[in-house]
């Protein structure tokens, strides 16, 4: 009897078994394909199925199709997910600020 396939197993078989990564992460991986090496999460834990692209939120990240799935070693995708919440922490300050310039703007009618 075959063993029902988790979604592990099948991101695994699809794009290999080894760590997506090609720098989302911060570090410039080696290789002739610029991917990270990491075929496990250290001390033998596996390797984590995770978006190709890493979203800001976990609801994003917990929402993202099978087929949007790579495999990733989990300092990879620590280092890309801090990464995309700097990003968007650094979008959301910008735009209160942008928001907030004409709130205290006198302008050439103060009295």
């Amino acid at each position: 009897m075959k063993r029902p396939d988790n979604v592990l197993t099948v991101v695994l078989e699809t794009h290999g078994g080894r760590c997506a990564c090609r720098g989302a992460c911060g570090k410039q991986h080696t290789g002739d394909d610029k991917r990270c090496n990491a075929t496990h999460s250290g001390e033998n834990k596996p390797l984590l199925a995770a978006p190709q692209t890493a979203h800001a939120t976990d609801v994003h990240n917990a929402a993202a199709p099978v087929g949007d799935l790579r495999p990733w070693c989990w300092a990879c995708w620590r280092d890309a997910l801090a990464s995309a919440r700097a990003c968007a922490d650094q979008q959301r300050h910008q735009e209160l600020t942008e928001m907030q310039i004409g709130l205290f703007d006198v302008g050439d009618n103060a009295a």
